[in-house]
């Protein structure tokens, strides 16, 4: 029987935590090919007060805000910690997959780099060569004392994939340390655990999920960039099988895409208590198959860990308890999955469109309240005032709760979640808007469940002026791969006048999908 371990105190801030525990005690160990770096918590003090003496030297202080786009690796780690050390609040940003070059990463980053008014950015010297804006920070310094960080923002968490409007999530020293500690008690983590992640530290769940999470709990973790898994599945779970991996996280389209490339034979997986699936919706297939897969190599079907969380929320809401799964929901043919109960400190109802609270087993819009909600979006009160109303955040999820279980059924936000990345509508509508003779507003991208891939297929409608407009789909799904790191499964031309729309001319997507038989 395992003894969970004592639930962690609530240090100050990051900073403070990070001189918490054992300073020279492996505790990421980044691997790059056959190469190993292993960073502890002492190198990473010492490295974050290096990067932070260069960030002070270009005017970087208490308040102010710091871009990374850097990828995973050591130098991640130290800046974004740099900035903590200085009161500051570290921008992570998206680092592409496949290298596309510093001009390309500037152009595609603009309405990111524009809405944040960044102090300073640090990002490798390949960087040095374009305009970013703000002033750019390339190699660090000599480490220099800090004073004690005050308790405010920590990061500013950007939605993945928003470009055309980002929004940035503030989140606090407070929310981000209680957002860790409640997950680490939700997962009985402690220094005896041992993790692999490959999620870019960019995004909240590999920053929040497996760096803070980690920070808090005091276990190492073994971390591998995203190209690397994606070009070898298998290097995953080779690293949970030769580390011994207690636990281990992915998106339900990563669980997938093991089970249908990856061989069972020469892994050992036993010792996998906690498999995380979350970040998109999770397919009941999936589970099931990746269980009846891997079982003979040690993988216990009760090892699985449904989650639920977002940006706003810091990153986890409701979590799976390890080894005590839930029933499904059987909702409109489907197996929902239960993603557990609501975290230690927070608070789940379920409401209808005008905010009264529903009964259990109803469906309706998930709405949270507690200590780990995000103080707002960044530069933008509108969003806000529309996400954040009297103490509770509205996800803009549909869900049902269940003798204390929670089912996420569906999104009242018309995002499109591919591969484990969240992306608006309107940034695809606006790239294709421009390869096309269209019609005003004649651009509508939705998604459909895909259950062999286990993520989601996004189709592309684009309303004609005329039918010579069409021109080949290949280019059209090329230019979204280069320009957003999307995938269209299938583009459609269709004839004025087709497409459902508001009063106002807007494309109604949700009307749009039910018509062609997608939603």
């Amino acid at each position: 029987m395992r003894t969970p371990p004592p639930a962690p105190e609530l240090p100050p801030t990051l900073w403070a935590a990070l001189h918490e525990g054992d300073r020279t005690a492996p505790w990421l160990t980044f691997h790059l090919g056959s190469q190993r770096s292993v960073l502890t918590r002492g190198a990473a003090i010492s490295q974050a007060l290096s990067w932070a003496a260069a960030l002070r030297a270009v005017g970087v202080g208490p308040g102010g805000r710091v871009g990374i786009l850097l990828p995973n690796g050591p130098d991640f780690v130290a800046a974004f910690f740099a900035a903590q050390a200085l009161g500051a609040a570290a921008v992570p940003l998206p680092w592409p997959v496949i290298d596309c070059g510093p001009e390309r990463m500037v152009e595609q980053l603009g309405p990111v780099l524009r809405r944040s008014r960044l102090h300073a950015l640090i990002t490798t010297r390949a960087g040095e060569a374009v305009n970013w804006g703000p002033p750019v920070v390339t190699t660090p310094s000599q480490p220099l004392e800090v004073p004690t960080p005050g308790e405010g923002t920590a990061f500013l968490q950007f939605t993945s994939g928003s470009t055309g409007d980002p929004r940035g999530a503030i989140i606090s020293q407070r929310a981000a340390l209680a957002s860790a500690t409640a997950m680490v008690c939700a997962l009985e983590l402690g220094p005896s655990d041992v993790g692999v992640s490959w999620l870019p530290f960019f995004h909240d769940m590999g920053l929040v999920g497996v760096l803070l999470t980690s920070l808090v709990g005091r276990f190492p973790v073994h971390v591998l960039r995203p190209g690397d898994f994606l070009m070898r599945p298998r290097r995953w779970l080779e690293l949970v099988s030769s580390e011994r991996a207690t636990l281990t996280v992915g998106p339900n389209f990563a669980w997938e895409l093991l089970v249908r490339r990856v061989a069972p034979e020469g892994l050992d997986l036993s010792s996998l208590r906690c498999a995380l699936n979350g970040s998109e919706p999770i397919h009941r297939t999936t589970l099931d198959r990746f269980s009846q897969k891997f079982a003979a190599v040690g993988f216990a079907a009760n090892a699985w860990v449904p989650v639920y969380g977002l940006a706003e929320a810091t990153l986890g809401v409701a979590f799976t308890k390890p080894r005590a799964p839930r029933a499904d929901l059987e909702l409109e043919g489907r197996q929902v999955p239960s993603v557990g109960s609501v975290l230690p400190g927070l608070e789940l109802v379920v409401t209808d469109p005008s905010g009264a609270v529903k009964p259990e087993g109803e469906e309706g819009e998930l709405c949270v309240r507690g200590p780990t909600l995000m103080d707002g979006y960044f530069d933008h009160p509108e969003a806000t005032a529309s996400a954040l109303r009297d103490g509770w955040l509205r996800t803009g999820d549909l869900g049902v709760v269940r003798d204390g279980a929670v089912y996420v059924t569906g999104r009242e936000k018309e995002l499109v979640i591919q591969a484990g990345r969240k992306f608006h509508p309107y940034d695809i509508e606006r790239v294709v808007g421009a390869m096309v003779d269209a019609t005003p507003n004649g651009v509508a991208a939705i998604s459909r469940p895909d259950p062999t891939q286990g993520s989601e297929a996004l189709i592309v409608v684009v309303e004609l002026r005329r039918a010579s407009g069409a021109i080949d789909p290949m280019l059209i799904k090329g230019e979204l791969l280069r320009a957003l790191g999307v995938r269209a499964d299938e583009i459609v031309f269709v004839s004025a006048g087709s497409m459902p729309r508001t009063t106002s001319g807007k494309v109604k997507r949700r009307a749009l999908a039910q018509a062609r038989g997608e939603a």
